[in-house]
Order: structure tokens, then sequence, then C-alpha cells
């Protein structure tokens, strides 16, 4: 079983760089199909079309609002500008809720998830809980926004950003009613000042595009989805005869995937003893067509103990009852059976199929059939003078009626003793989503497609899990905040506690993931994720976000927590 470390070189090292919508992108998906397949899932490919970058959309929506301030210079400008501003700020709005925005007509191409479902056996009308754990594999361009000297003041940036957006149509609808005439030209020269900002961010976009490239994204999100598959190996077990990947391991892990021994018991249990006994002393097969039977209540004919013996298993703790031999009847002077009588002068049960049953010679099966009436009264009464109605047959060898019962549930159990019981009940999906970078668009496919079977589960999203402090995630949204669900961080707060785990709760303010257009829409979701001591994502959408950057521990911290998540929900 390979370490998660070495799914994050996978796809940072050897598939580097993953833009959404391109080929690098498709790679890291095959990649992570084969994984699953491997694994023995269930996979299925979804494909959807998705916005290339978000860039030109936000330099569009500055454009349009630095034009409709710019723009009251003339008067008859001054509606429809408050309209322009208005418009623009709306659709950014959205845009940042994951809704809808001018993101949906950029140029688009093909991306794709891929999902992966371990569906437990469960009984009629039972339903298992269903968790979704989530991680997307595409990595973000570059940006002058997430260099080391700026990205410190993100969130103060972005907030400026959207708050100028937001406040422009309102200087403008002031500036354009009537009753501000007087406050010429001054209103003007307030709307110029609030919307000047957006100049910065306009650059910075249009530069991302023409000028930055792509990071490896080891930390966002390759470590995402290495956590989210070694919360698969936990949950679902090695099919038999190992693992076989098709992918070709990265240089210097040519044993990462190797196919793996299945895990064979050494011995029997001493149930079964007898199976490895020396073939010259076991059982040997009978041939059915060709062994005599003898009717029931007669002794069959063996031709000595030796043949006896080799009939049975050497070592056979089981009592053992055969029908006993049935003795011929006598005959009466006109042909009727004489029965024994015992010393009283009772009717004495025989040594045949009677004896056998536990009935005398005398027993009327009709009339004894109308005073039992039907099933209910079968079981009979010791003082009935006859025993069970039903005979020794009724039971089992042992006198115990519950006797198979128990070794059913007995077997059951130790075929199934190392099996955990809390997360093989589970119906667990694992998804690993694209295009999580050019706005959520992955997840927003899945939630739109499979909407009814994602209603009532309970979806855990992995991003950025390999270096700093884990969190789980209060709140998070770029237009407006989401509160995360209750029952999933009351679960884990329990969970970083009884696994004594330095796992806390913490609030995020930063661009969206993807448990954000799950909670907008009303699903229940919560997101994992890792953060600096200054509370920073490490390397975030910089040049820096390669392999070698990955804290193992943490790793392996966020697949230990998640995998504590998936068991106690």
């Amino acid at each position: 079983m390979p370490e998660a470390i070495q799914y994050v070189r996978e796809l940072a090292d050897r598939i580097g760089p993953r833009p959404a919508t391109t080929d690098a992108e498709a790679e890291a998906a095959d990649y992570i199909q084969d994984v699953f397949t491997a694994r023995g899932l269930d996979v299925e490919r979804q494909e959807f079309v998705c916005p290339r970058t978000y860039s030109w959309s936000y330099v569009l929506y500055h454009l349009l609002t630095l034009g409709a301030v710019g723009s009251v210079f003339w008067p008859f400008m001054r509606w429809p500008a408050f309209a322009i501003a208005a418009l623009s700020a709306f659709l950014m709005w959205t845009d940042l809720d994951t809704r809808f925005g001018l993101s949906n007509i950029m140029p688009k191409g093909p991306s794709q998830n891929i999902i992966a479902r371990r569906i437990p056996k469960t009984r009629r009308n039972e339903r298992a809980t269903r968790i979704v754990v989530v991680a997307h594999y595409d990595s973000a361009r570059s940006s002058v926004a997430f260099s080391p000297g700026m990205v410190k003041n993100f969130a103060l940036t972005f907030g400026f950003m959207k708050w100028c957006t937001f406040l422009a149509p309102v200087v403008l609808l002031a500036n354009a009613l009537p009753i501000a005439r007087k406050a010429d030209p001054y209103l003007w020269y307030g709307a110029i000042a609030v919307v000047a900002y957006l100049v910065i961010p306009l650059v910075i976009n249009i530069h991302r595009e023409l000028f930055m490239q792509h990071v490896d994204g080891a930390n966002d999100n390759a470590s995402g989805v290495a956590a989210m598959l070694g919360v698969m190996e936990a949950v679902v077990p090695e099919p038999e005869g190992g693992i076989l990947m098709s992918t070709q391991p990265i240089r210097g892990f040519t044993d990462a995937f190797e196919p793996v021994a299945s895990h064979q018991p050494s011995s029997l249990p001493d149930d079964f003893r007898w199976a490895d006994a020396p073939s010259s002393h076991r059982q040997p097969r009978l041939d059915l067509d060709t062994v005599d039977f003898e009717p029931l209540g007669f002794a069959p004919v063996v031709a000595d103990d030796d043949d006896a013996a080799a009939l049975m298993p050497d070592e056979d703790p089981r009592p053992r009852r055969s029908a006993p031999a049935a003795e011929k009847p006598k005959r009466g002077l006109f042909g009727r059976g004489k029965s024994k009588s015992g010393p009283e002068g009772k009717p004495k049960r025989g040594d045949g199929v009677g004896n056998w049953l536990g009935v005398d010679n005398d027993f009327d099966a009709r009339q004894e059939g109308r005073k039992i009436g039907s099933w209910d009264g079968f079981e009979g009464e010791e003082d009935e003078g006859w025993g069970d109605k039903g005979g020794s047959a009724g039971g089992d060898f042992l006198g115990d009626p519950d006797y198979a019962a128990d070794e059913a549930s007995r077997i059951r159990w130790r075929v199934t003793e190392h099996v955990d019981r809390s997360l093989a009940e589970k119906e667990v999906w694992f998804v690993a989503t694209g295009a999580e970078e050019v706005g959520t668009y992955g997840m927003q496919a899945l939630l739109k497609d499979y909407a009814d079977e994602l209603k009532g589960a309970l979806i855990i999203n992995i991003d950025g899990v390999g270096s700093g402090k884990l969190h789980w995630i209060t709140a998070e949204g770029m237009a407006r905040s989401y509160k995360s669900t209750p029952r999933l961080m009351s679960t884990a707060k329990r969970v970083a506690r009884d696994l004594g785990l330095p796992v806390t709760a913490k609030r995020y303010k930063g661009l969206s993931t993807d448990a954000t257009p799950a909670l907008a829409r009303g699903f229940k979701a919560m997101s994992v994720m890792a953060f600096d001591i200054n509370d920073r994502i490490p390397n975030w959408h910089w040049k820096t976000d390669t392999a070698d950057t990955i804290d193992e521990a943490t790793l392996e911290r966020a697949v230990e927590f998640v995998t504590g998540l998936v068991r106690e929900l």
C-alpha cells in the first residue's frame, strides 16, 4: 500500500501542473481513476465543460465598473452608468457565490470528475449513512497577488476589491438623483475615489493571464487528493490478489505499486483442523450413485470396523446419532404384531423408527393431529405421556434448538472479525473534482447531476493539507459566509479529542473551496484544511508549491483525522 506522500509526488512531480481543461488535468484524472479501479471500486467519469480561467471575467467586471464611473462626466450617462455598475456588482456577487456570472460566457473546455463508490450490503429497507469525501486535483495559475510580499494582505486586498465594486452603484445612484445636483462635481470625485483601487486587481489579472505560469500544486491540492486516497485505503479492503496499477510509478518509487500478495491465513481455525489432515486420513468422496442406502430405521451394513473408520474424519468433536436398527416385529396368532410391555403393563417404545421419533407402537397420528390443531401447538409437553410430538428429530443433534443460528452467527463473526464495522457499514463516495481553481465548476457539476443522491449526504472536502496545522472549517464563502454543518463540526471536535490529534476549528476567509457551492445550495458539508503560523495556506498559488515542501506527518495526520470522521459519522 503506497504512502500518501507517493500520491503527491505522482501528481505534482511526474504529471506536474494540472490546469483546468488541459491534457495534464485529464492525465491526472486517468491516474486517479486507475487507483480507484485497482482498489476494486465502482468508478464513474463525469464529464462537463467549464471556463478555462476566471481572470478574464474579473477583468470585465473591473472594466465595466470603472467605465460606468468614468461615463458620469457626461450628464446624460448618469442613469445608464448606474445601471451598468449595478449589473456588474450583481454579476460579480453571484459569481463569488458560485452561482453564475460573466465566467459562464468565457471560452470553455472539457473537464471531468472521477467518482468512486463503496456501497455496503444492506438489509431490505435499511439505508446506510452516505459520506462523500471530496478533493480537487487541478492546480492554479500563479499571480502577483499570491507572491510572498502580497499574499499576507490577501484578505484585505480581496475585501477592498469586493466593496469597491459593490459601493460603486450606490455612489452613482446618489450622483444621478436630482437632489444631488448641488453636490456636483464632488459626488463624481467621490465615485472615482471609490473605484480607483479596482485598477490594481485589473492589472494583476491581465498580468496573470499573459505572463504567469501554472504551479505544481503539491499542497493545493495534490495533498488533498493523497489524503482522500489514504482514507480510501482505510475504508476499502484490498482486493483479493493485491493491487495492480496500470500507471507507471514515478522514478525512485518502483515498488510503490507492485502487486501485493493477498493476506491468506497461515492456518485454519480450530473448528476446521480436520481439513489439514493428511489426505490418507481425510474422508473419501462418496459416489452417491453407487452407494446403497438402507431404509430409515435399519442399520447400514458395514464390512468391518476399518471401513467404518474410513468414512469418518479423524477429529470430529461432534457427537453422532444414528437411527437404531429396527427389531423385526413378532407375529401374533392372527398376524398382528405383539407389543412389548413395561413392568406395569404399559406399551413400551420399540427399538425402531418409533423409538427414534419418541412414540409408541399404538401412536395414532390422526388422533394426535386433531389434538394439536395447528403448528402453534406442535411443541409437546412432558406430561403428555409420550414426550415431544416432533420426536428427537425436531431438534439438532446436540439437543439445542438454537444451535444452528448460534453456529451461523459464530462463523459469520469469525469471517468478519478483522473488519472495522464502523467503516464497512457506511456508503462512502470518493470524488476527485476537476476545475476547482477556475470557480469550483467540478463540484457544481457534481451537485447538479447527483442532487437527489447527495441530499442528506455528509460531504467532507479536503484542501491544502500538506503542511501547517490542521483545522476543520467552521464557515467559508467569498460573497457571503456559510456556516459548516453542525453535525460535521461536532463530530470533528469529538474525533480530534478522542484520537488526541492537534486539530482545531477555524473560520476561513479566503477563496471558495469545493465545500462552498455545497453549503450555498443547502447541502451538508465541511472543509478540512491546514494553515501556517500566519494563518495562511502554505505556498498558496505560488511557484514554491512543490512536493519537497510537503510535511508527511501533517499529511498522514489528515488521513487519520478524516478516517476518524468517516468512522464516527
